[in-house]
């Protein structure tokens, strides 16, 4: 079965400050959807934006709301190693499914991938997905690299969102010979990326529209690959809505969406290149919004 896994906005009250009632509400919608997990402090997360404290506060009310119904990722992404394992430490006593790791960029990145990746697995708890997603870090991985990271028994796939169908293809290949579970990781390809035999998708827009996402999942399950391919264009035209027609809005457009849905208090965001949103944008998200209420709810 296909999995689908929404990588969570995290809900700041209109006072900026983190709203783990909204939080909550935010992952029973996505329970009422039978999303098959959640992933949390990630990059749609604002996790570089947010506190220690914070980070902890938002990670226990997913795994106090979630529990077992289905698979909670948590993000441990930091500028650098140091970060990375004390935000594993801190977070180590919850119960959740997986660690997910962003390799760090730049000059604080690794000089060999491998071994970097590797010291993370061999110091965490459980098993660890890789988010690939070098138009972000700069990390940019051979297939070589790949088979070598993945031979590590703790790191159990990757989230793809690097955009590039041949990193796709290549680690479909190496799927031949190594066992892991292959996440696409970007809205527009989740049809195609199912179809062409990765385990599931772990998108941003899961939020919003984790609904119709699933419903990808099961026709393509189904083997229903055309009425699987309609609903991908259902959500592309929904992406455009709601983020932007060039994602400029991709994340005060998404929480403003849940705002109005009724999901969460605020569409504040710490993310300054979002600023506020305007009014024109707003119109256009309710008019969607209204217009496609059994894709959403």
């Amino acid at each position: 079965m296909k999995q689908i896994i929404s990588a969570s906005v995290t809900p700041f009250g209109e006072d900026g400050k983190l709203d783990l009632e909204s939080a909550a509400r935010l992952y029973e919608l996505g329970l009422s959807h039978e999303l098959d997990g959640f992933f949390i402090l990630g990059s749609m997360g604002e996790w570089a934006l947010l506190t220690e404290e914070e980070k902890c506060a938002l990670a226990e009310c997913a795994c106090a709301t979630i529990g077992a119904k289905a698979k909670v990722l948590l993000g441990i992404s930091d500028t650098g190693m140091p970060g990375i394992l004390r935000n594993m430490e801190t977070l180590s006593h919850l119960k959740h499914s997986h660690w997910t790791v962003m390799v760090p960029g730049g000059w604080a990145g690794p000089g060999d991938p491998v071994r970097y990746i590797h010291k993370i697995a061999d110091e965490a708890d459980r098993p660890l997905y890789l988010y690939y997603i070098p138009g972000v870090n700069g990390v940019n991985l051979t297939s070589v690299q790949f088979g070598e990271i993945l031979a590590h028994p703790k790191i159990a796939g990757v989230k793809n969102s690097s955009g590039s169908i041949r990193i796709r293809k290549e680690l479909l290949f190496l799927k031949k010979e190594v066992d892991f579970e292959l996440f696409e990781g970007e809205e527009w390809g989740i049809d195609e990326a199912l179809i062409g035999g990765c385990d599931g998708a772990v998108a941003g827009f899961g939020s919003t529209g984790g609904k119709l996402m699933k419903a990808i999942a099961r026709r393509v399950d189904a083997g229903e690959f055309d009425n699987a391919r309609e609903s991908q264009f259902k959500l592309i035209g929904l992406f455009h809505k709601i983020y932007g027609s060039d994602a400029g809005w991709w994340c005060a457009g998404q929480k403003y969406a849940l705002k109005y849905m009724g999901i969460i208090s605020s569409h504040t965001t710490r993310v300054d290149s979002q600023g506020e949103l305007p009014e024109v944008c707003k119109s256009i998200i309710r008019e969607c919004i209204d217009a496609n209420r059994e894709l959403l709810f």
